[in-house]
């Protein structure tokens, strides 16, 4: 039998990150296993919020910040909503740097046994170019993940 105590979704609040939540609860209920539900403040937008404080709002920089992950957060109860988790111990993390690397090292960290992600269906060009999270999680990650494609067939009735 193959043990899953501990699961990882991480969300963008996309409706494919939606999609795998779902995978992700059903699973979690299903095994009696903890969700961790992970966002990732982009390291771009942390940048974004540097240059402006060179430019003299510094004392406005960290409130911004912070308010910037408490809205995150509220946005992440919105998402998964008490009556969808109902029955499953869920942890929800907010961690800034680039998405990819946070997703594997808290999986590392946490001791993830699954890792469910969804994907956004670009074209062989365009994640050759800009490169693709999910395609990094799921080369690098400690632990097996699951890709929740956009179109899909549901399992989920």
């Amino acid at each position: 039998m193959i043990k899953i105590e501990r699961i990882l979704v991480p969300v963008d609040f996309s409706e494919s990150a939606r999609k795998a939540l779902r995978y992700g609860i059903e699973i979690a209920r299903d095994r009696g296993a903890k969700l961790h539900i992970l966002h990732v403040i982009n390291e771009k937008i942390i940048e974004a919020l540097r240059d402006l404080s060179t430019k003299g709002y510094k004392g406005e920089l960290l409130e911004t910040l912070r308010e910037l992950v408490q809205e995150r957060l509220e946005e992440l109860h919105a998402f998964a909503p008490v009556s969808m988790r109902e029955g499953i111990q869920v942890d929800f993390e907010i961690r800034k740097g680039k998405p990819a690397q946070e997703v594997i090292g808290f999986a590392a960290d946490h001791w993830i046994d699954l890792i469910i992600l969804g994907t956004v269906g670009r074209s062989a060009l365009e994640a050759a170019l800009m490169g693709s999270v999910a395609r990094h999680v799921a080369h690098h990650a400690p632990c097996p993940v699951l890709l929740v494609r956009p179109v899909e067939h549901d399992f989920i009735q």
